[in-house]
């Protein structure tokens, strides 16, 4: 019984006002402390759920830009017309996914595959069972004077070692579906 004689003395009345004002007072501040605490971190959780914004330097913007040019699109949709019963079509796939190197020596084939890592396989076929790339076409990869560039040389000698077709078809010529079939080997019983 005393225990609840006690309560019953600790009650809000009991307390003279001047100390029911000041712990109102401290519950404020208490509040708006933790307000103010807690503001920038929950502003930055914000922004960051936001979106697709990105910020930089004043000068600086970014924005999507399309994947392929127009010609591109074009033959990209033709070899997935072609191609789509038999192969899987990838775009812009980086050699370096492609391919694996192995050397006895760990520096030489560091270097190696340095030098690859600029190299951009423009199309990909890849057979649907094993996953591995089976065809590579490049788009237009001659220079002015008709040869092949260094670094597609290297792409061509690289898929010639991992037994992968190397394919280069001419920017400026519009395929029909009978001769892109021819030019890539297909046929319904691949």
């Amino acid at each position: 019984m005393a225990a609840s004689e006690s309560l019953r003395a600790l009650s809000i009345e009991s307390l003279p006002l001047l100390s029911q004002v000041l712990m109102l007072g401290l519950t404020i501040v208490t509040f708006v402390l933790v307000y103010y605490l807690l503001q920038p971190w929950w502003s930055r959780r914000r922004e960051t759920q936001g979106g697709n914004e990105t910020t930089g330097p004043g000068a600086m913007t970014a924005r999507a830009r399309p994947l392929f040019s127009q010609s591109e699109m074009e033959f990209f949709n033709l070899l997935h017309l072609v191609s789509r019963d038999i192969l899987l079509v990838f775009a812009k796939i980086p050699m370096r996914t492609l391919v694996q190197v192995n050397a006895e020596d760990e520096d030489a084939r560091r270097e190696f595959v340095k030098s690859i890592r600029a190299l951009t396989a423009d199309f990909v076929l890849v057979h649907p069972g094993t996953m591995r790339p089976n065809k590579i076409i490049m788009f237009g990869v001659e220079n002015e004077s008709g040869h092949l560039s260094s670094l597609t040389s290297l792409m061509k000698g690289l898929c010639q070692e991992a037994e992968i077709d190397f394919i280069r078809v001419e920017a400026n010529k519009n395929y029909s579906a009978a001769e892109l079939t021819e030019l890539l080997g297909l046929r319904e019983d691949d």
